[in-house]
């Protein structure tokens, strides 16, 4: 099924630190997560006393090693350096440190592979032997990296290396599956085996391969990293931070620019990583930003372990992949569960949520080509080949929640694909706006919510549901119901009309629409979230009565009728008793130009709004549309009290947010603020008739109660 959104975009809630996060549940392991406090010993060893050269071309692998060495053998302490370009292989760090690279220095990695000695490590989901780290530390406990230098990895020979196998040699015989695996490749930093390990404040760029990996380790913070790893080209499989089957880890302040997942969650793959089965949870991502790269959040491929209770908060993306991406393959089993995201900027991204069971076949499923059939292998192949049983090979997707999500621009909003056994299940959604090409939709997937989300699609508004049951919209716009119409003098004119008072100006086509707001000691609504509002209609016009708790017991009159010189309707507010301070707030804009269906019709609609241009002399607003040599103008006439100002009809999440949401945006609408003063307040909005023999109206603001008086009777006006 398909299912029509009408949207408002709404206010950026995510810069309130209230809102529908405070709905998540309580996680009491967050305050557990990251390093733990831990003392140092003073002394302070230099790697250039013990023979390191800050030249740029000099190795100095056994210098550094020397100087840690005998860090470690004087009971621990801090080792440094007093400036310069170093160059180095992998360098081991022992409990009891706090390596340190200030500003001013800059660790070069070798670009020879020689220099970085094989481990037994896990890599991409898989235990086996692989080149150490730049950086490694390995069953290692209270251990430092930081300062405020830089680590240039120098990767790009190994990035093409890369590219030269896999493309001229294994891609052709069929081993894509394996190539990952066969080209070995630098990492910067690893973390492995070890606990109470804090890594912070440095600028780590050009990576060979991952940039930071913290695997089988608990209780380990990343605070502050700057990754940048694609300076000089674009490096395969450059991730940003790899958190791999560890628990209680703590990532915040960083800001990554990778070419592959920026941030991202694993737990080992495939007949492997269900025999290892040791799941990545208690995670939390805090105060961060992707740019380049797979996005904010990703979970997977490697799930065979699971992954589990994470909270990713306050975070910023802008140019990435995703925001945030769930993946699996059918041979990889356990779970992805219990994820909450909330308060997330998102600008630029090619889909805001992503979900497959069926990542990237040809890297995900091991084929051995008939050529190597009855040939000794090299014992990571056997891994790969290893078959899983269907039963433990899809992974359950369960219990996501996004909440506080502001949009800016996506290419689509979700796209989940699923299987028929286990669905995806229990995902909610709320106070989210986003502005979208697409808006995508779901596949085999169960109880899923969207409370309060604005989706504003442009090709246009369209989710899809297949193979899904219980997906619910809660309070999410929808199409706005206009059950009244007030008839215009041209042929097709009509202004239609909901149970509150919003309008939308059809001339035929689309010309704009008219909504209202209340606003007292800062706190507003619109009209349509109003406590009571009541509605009597005849062929005479209109009459809505509006309770609220903001109009302290009194009651808001709008009565309308049509204009008869010229499309279009007048309109007066009053009421008595209206407590002081009071303001109506209105918004005008969203001109189509052109006949839009009923289901998309709104009231503003954001992207109704893009190309529209307004002038305002005192009262008068114009809203002109259509295309150039062509415009046309739709006149608002406002109460000469009115306090106007344009604003960003992606910002309708209160009367009060869109009156303060600028102009800078290519959906322009204009808002306006009058005091209720116990003075009827008129509006009219009017466009010259078309046709022989018909009058030319011309309106203005002190005209407006003379031909509003000659509209008497009002069904259910006082």
């Amino acid at each position: 099924m398909t299912r029509n959104l009408f949207t408002i975009i709404a206010v950026l809630a995510v810069v309130t630190t209230a809102g529908a996060a405070d709905n998540f549940p309580e996680m009491d392991w967050v305050k557990d997560v990251g390093a733990r406090e831990f003392a140092l010993p003073a002394a302070v060893f230099h790697a250039e006393d013990y023979g390191a050269v800050g030249d740029g071309t000099t190795l100095n692998t056994a210098a550094i090693q020397a100087a840690l060495d005998a860090c470690r053998d004087a009971g621990g302490g801090t080792v440094t350096f007093r400036g310069g370009r170093f160059v180095t292989g992998s360098v081991y760090i022992h409990d009891g440190i706090y390596f340190r690279i200030p500003e001013g220095t800059t660790l070069l990695g070798s670009e020879d592979l020689a220099d970085y000695p094989d481990i037994d490590t896990r890599v991409a989901g898989i235990e086996m032997v692989w080149p150490s780290a730049l950086i490694n530390v390995l069953d290692g406990k209270n251990v430092r990296i930081g300062g405020s230098g830089d680590i240039d990895g120098r990767g790009k020979v190994f990035w093409d290396s890369y590219w030269s196998m896999r493309r001229d040699d294994y891609e052709p015989r069929g081993l894509r599956w394996i190539v990952d695996y066969d080209c070995k490749r630098a990492r910067m930093i690893l973390i492995q085996d070890s606990e109470n390990v804090v890594l912070e404040d440095l600028t780590l760029k050009r990576s060979g391969f991952w940039t930071v990996q913290v695997v089988y380790s608990t209780n380990c913070t990343v605070d502050g990293i700057v990754i940048r790893n694609n300076i000089g080209g674009h490096g395969p499989s450059t991730d940003g931070i790899d958190i791999d089957s560890s628990s209680y880890i703590l990532v915040q302040n960083c800001d990554i620019d990778c070419n592959d997942d920026d941030y991202c969650l694993k737990a080992g793959r495939d007949a492997d990583g269900l025999r290892v089965a040791r799941p990545c949870e208690y995670i939390v991502l805090r105060n961060c930003i992707s740019r380049r790269g797979g996005g904010l959040l990703t979970c997977g491929s490697e799930t065979s372990g699971g992954i589990r209770y994470v909270l990713a908060e306050d975070l910023y993306a802008v140019g990435s992949s995703s925001g945030i991406r769930l993946k699996s393959a059918f041979n990889r089993g356990r779970y992805i569960e219990h994820i909450y995201m909330c308060r997330v900027v998102m600008e630029d991204v090619r889909g805001v949520l992503n979900v497959t069971l069926n990542w990237n076949p040809t890297y995900s499923y091991s084929e051995l080509p008939a050529e190597y059939e009855g040939q000794e292998l090299p014992p990571h192949w056997y891994k790969m080949l290893e078959r899983v049983e269907p039963e433990r090979g899809i992974a359950r997707f369960s219990d996501i929640h996004m909440a506080d999500i502001d949009v800016k621009s996506a290419g689509v909003f979700v796209q989940a694909e699923g299987v028929e056994q286990p669905l995806l299940r229990n995902f909610t959604f709320t106070d989210i706006i986003a502005d979208v090409e697409h808006a995508g939709g779901v596949e085999w997937a169960e109880d899923w919510v969207f409370d309060n989300v604005r989706v504003n699609s442009r090709n246009p508004a369209s989710f899809t549901e297949e193979n899904s049951r219980n997906i619910v919209w809660k309070d999410t716009g929808g199409r706005i119901a206009y059950n009244y119409e007030l008839p215009g003098r041209s042929a097709g004119a009509v202004t239609l009309a909901a149970d509150w008072p919003e309008m939308a100006f059809l001339v035929p086509e689309l010309a704009g629409g008219l909504k209202f707001g209340i606003a007292r000691d800062g706190v507003s609504k619109w009209v349509a979230e109003a406590d009571w509002v009541t509605v009597n209609a005849d062929e005479k016009g209109i009459v809505w009565r509006v309770t609220d708790e903001l109009l302290g017991g009194a009651t808001l009159e709008f009565a309308a009728a049509n204009l008869t010189d010229s499309d279009g309707m007048i309109m007066r507010v009053s009421g008595d008793g209206i407590p002081e301070g009071v303001r109506l707030v209105w918004a005008f804009g969203g001109a189509a130009g052109k006949p839009v269906e009923a289901a998309h019709v709104g009231s503003i609609e954001p992207w109704h709004c893009i190309g529209n241009l307004h002038n305002i002399e005192r009262s008068n607003v114009g809203l002109w549309y259509g295309e150039a040599m062509n415009f046309r103008r739709l006149t608002l006439i406002a109460p000469v009290d009115s306090e106007i100002v344009q604003a960003d009809a992606r910002r309708q999440w209160t009367p009060l947010d869109m009156a303060v949401s600028g102009k800078r945006t290519e959906a322009h609408a204009v808002v306006g603020q009058v005091p209720l003063d116990g003075e009827g307040k008129y509006f009219c909005v009017s466009r010259r008739s078309r046709g022989a023999g018909m009058a030319v109206a011309d309106y203005n603001i002190f005209s407006l109660p003379e031909i509003f008086s000659t509209y008497r009777n009002l069904p259910g006006a006082e």
